[in-house]
């Protein structure tokens, strides 16, 4: 799989780069409805199914196995920006837009702009205490 990137898309990694001052990574297929969206993440721990796929600039790209699979080889995807938002925590949508990742056969674009919510439940108690490595974690 390669990962090809517009100037668009290049320009807005560039500008988060810029107000962030974590590390900055770009992950493919992470989402709940946008199963092939690429989010853009300050700080970001990839998953044990993730690897390296390209880059914009010094932000690594990566993808989990079943992305990975769709395009095999050299085959090319590539990393777009739309101006419309969809609920995310991906780090460009503070600037007003989306990326998006097209190919032969995807494009995450047309992909939901929300998540369906199911009808509310009674309330379930949670109980237990968070794992000592995870207490005092902080989330940007």
């Amino acid at each position: 799989m390669r990962i090809a990137v517009t100037d668009r898309a290049r320009e807005v990694v560039e500008r988060a780069e810029r107000a962030r001052s974590g590390t900055l990574t770009v992950t493919i297929g992470t989402g709940c409805c946008e199963s092939t969206a690429p989010f853009l993440y300050e700080d970001f721990w990839p998953g044990p199914d993730q690897a390296p796929v390209g880059s914009v600039g010094d932000v690594v790209v990566y993808a989990p196995d079943y992305v990975r699979a769709l395009y095999p080889g050299d085959e090319s995807v590539t990393l777009d920006v739309i101006d419309e938002l969809a609920e995310s925590l991906s780090i460009e949508t503070e600037f007003g837009c989306r990326l998006v990742l097209r190919g032969p056969r995807t494009d995450s674009a047309t992909e939901p702009d929300a998540c369906p919510v199911p009808a509310a439940g009674p309330p379930r108690l949670v109980t237990g205490s968070l794992p000592e490595a995870l207490r005092g974690l902080r989330i940007r």
